[in-house]
C-alpha cells in the first residue's frame, strides 16, 4: 500500500500533469480562434464561412469516437458552438 507521502507526490504530479495539458489547450484555442477570425474576414461573407465551418466541425464530432458519450458529446457540441459564436461577434462591425 502507498504511504501518504507517495500519494500526495503522485496527487501533485497529477495536478501539475492537468494544469499543463489545459495551459497548452488555451493557448491552441487562442491561436486556432485568430487564425479562424482572420480568415473569415478575408471573406466576401464572414457570416457564411464560419456557419459552413460549423457545420464541418459538428459533422466530425458527429463522426468522431466519442459519438455516442452523451456528456462528453454534449460537450463538444457546446465548445464548437460557444468557438464560432465568440468569432462572429468579433467580427461584427461595432
Amino acid at each position: 500500500m502507498a504511504s501518504d507521502t507517495e500519494l500526495a507526490e503522485w496527487l501533485a504530479s497529477m495536478v501539475k500533469a492537468v494544469g499543463t495539458t489545459q495551459a497548452h489547450t488555451m493557448v491552441q484555442h487562442y491561436i486556432l480562434r485568430d487564425i479562424v477570425a482572420q480568415l473569415a474576414g478575408a471573406q466576401e461573407r464572414p457570416d457564411a464561412f464560419i456557419a459552413d465551418m460549423f457545420e464541418r466541425v459538428s459533422g466530425l464530432v458527429d463522426q468522431c469516437e466519442l459519438a455516442g458519450k452523451p456528456e462528453i458529446e454534449a460537450e463538444m457540441r457546446w465548445y464548437a458552438e460557444t468557438f464560432f459564436t465568440s468569432i462572429g461577434k468579433r467580427l461584427q462591425p461595432r
